[in-house]
C-alpha cells in the first residue's frame, strides 16, 4: 500500500474528514508533525491540540480550545462565517463520541482540525469514562462548511 495513494480517495479526492481521522490518530508528535507537513504540501491546513475536562460542563471550554487553535494557526479567520460552523463542528464531533450521552464522563481527546478550502473537518480521538476503570476509546467526527 501507498500512503499517499491512501490519503486521496480516486472517485472522491480529497476527504477532509478522513485526513482530520489519520491527523487524530497519530500516536506520536514526530508523525503528527510529519504528517501536518505533508498536508501542507497538499495545500491543507492542519493541527492538533489536546482537549479533556469532564461532562457536558466542558462543552464551552472544548469550543474556545478549537477555535483558538484555529486563530493560532491561520486556519480560520476571526469572523462570525468561520467561528459559527467550527463552533457547530465542534458540537457535531462531541455529539459523535457520545462524550456528552451520559452525566459525569472523563475525557481526553486529541483533537485534530483539516481545512482545504472552504470545506471544515474535526476529528477528536481518544479516551471517554465515566469511571477511571471503566474507560475506553472512541472517536468523532464532525464537518462543516466555512463561510466567506
Amino acid at each position: 500500500m501507498n500512503f499517499d495513494e491512501f490519503l486521496i480517495d480516486p472517485k472522491a479526492g480529497v476527504e477532509e474528514c478522513r485526513l482530520a481521522i489519520l491527523l487524530a490518530l497519530t500516536p506520536t508528535a514526530e508523525m503528527e508533525k510529519e504528517l501536518i507537513a505533508k498536508y501542507k504540501e497538499m495545500g491543507i491546513r492542519s493541527g492538533v491540540t489536546m482537549i479533556s475536562g469532564f461532562g457536558i460542563s466542558s462543552q464551552s471550554h472544548i469550543i474556545r480550545s478549537v477555535i483558538n487553535l484555529c486563530l493560532n494557526l491561520d486556519i480560520i479567520s476571526r469572523k462570525k462565517e468561520h467561528i459559527h460552523p467550527v463552533a457547530h463542528c465542534v458540537l457535531e464531533t462531541t455529539q459523535s463520541t457520545r462524550a456528552s450521552d451520559a452525566i459525569g464522563q472523563n475525557f481526553c481527546f486529541k483533537a485534530a482540525v483539516v481545512r482545504k478550502g472552504s470545506h471544515f473537518a474535526l476529528c477528536f480521538y481518544g479516551d471517554l469514562a465515566m469511571h477511571e476503570l471503566s474507560g475506553h476509546k472512541t472517536i468523532g467526527v464532525g464537518f462543516q462548511i466555512l463561510g466567506e
